[in-house]
């Protein structure tokens, strides 16, 4: 039901564990204007797309189906290596190589993220769509699905696409001890950058350092039909990285004719992916 047009990747991310985000001193909102805001937002964006390009995480994913009438409940654990990467042309590809389904390990995996991208098979756009179906294959319930990814959202606030959309600057509130000042999109533009049957249109809010343009929370939302996804994203500082990388994912699905998907992924172990992933899809 929800996938990325053809020319474009899906984007990058679950267990009872805690996730600490650091606290730290930021000045107070500077209650700048929506056009500079925007400005900062997307040269940050720019900049953290090359900043992060082949960086894999490891990824702790869990789904719940909740039942509803007749219809069971479903529940699946995945566990799996998240590789995100810019691949040029082609924008952002997202993979999910998943190790290991409800406590079982993947036993056909034979180093498939290794695989895909050293040994590329077609054209750009058809290697990126057999990643993206590959990523979600394990995914649990009634909705077909290419966007559960943490940072897909990004590509609404990338210079190039910013047009596209329709901004509003909201208010402020502390994320992470950081004071965070709202940005509201919904989008304008055709093609949509998510497809749906009914070319339904995303919007969303990026909660961003104002001094900075820094990415410290996201919200994504499409409602299709009756249809209703939301996809929440929390940044946190990773050290060794010195980068704020997404460290939470909480997803929802839904509709009142099914039963409401939830999604909740945590990711950790964040390291540099030492594959020239732009030269290789080609």
């Amino acid at each position: 039901m929800f996938s990325w047009r053809p020319v474009l990747a899906g984007l990058l991310v679950s267990t009872g564990a805690a996730v600490t985000l650091a606290t730290v001193w930021a000045a107070p909102a500077q209650d700048v204007p929506l056009e500079e805001l925007l400005a900062r937002l997307g040269a940050y964006v720019v900049a953290y797309e090359r900043d992060m390009a082949a960086v894999v995480s490891e990824e702790t994913y869990e789904q719940t189906v909740a039942p509803q009438g007749m219809l069971a409940a479903g529940f699946r654990k995945l566990k799996a290596e998240v590789l995100m990467a810019r691949t040029g042309e082609t924008g952002w590809v997202t993979f999910r190589d998943v190790v290991e389904v409800d406590g079982r390990a993947v036993t056909d995996r034979a180093d498939r993220l290794i695989q895909l991208f050293i040994t590329p098979t077609g054209d750009s756009g058809e290697q990126v769509m057999r990643i993206i179906e590959a990523s979600a294959k394990y995914n649990l319930g009634w909705v077909r699905r290419t966007i559960n990814y943490p940072t897909m959202v990004l590509e609404f606030a990338r210079p190039g696409e910013q047009a596209r959309s329709q901004f509003r600057r909201g208010g402020t509130t502390r994320v992470g001890g950081i004071e965070a000042r709202e940005i509201r999109f919904t989008e304008r533009a055709m093609p949509r950058l998510i497809k749906t049957p009914d070319d339904a249109a995303a919007f969303g809010s990026f909660w961003v350092e104002e001094a900075t343009g820094r990415i410290l929370r996201t919200e994504l939302r499409v409602t299709t039909g009756s249809t209703t996804s939301t996809i929440g994203v929390s940044y946190g500082h990773q050290p060794k990285l010195d980068l704020w990388l997404p460290v939470l994912m909480i997803e929802r699905y839904s509709t009142p004719r099914q039963p409401t998907i939830s999604g909740r992924a945590i990711y950790t172990n964040f390291r540099r992916f030492d594959v020239q992933v732009a030269t290789i899809i080609k």
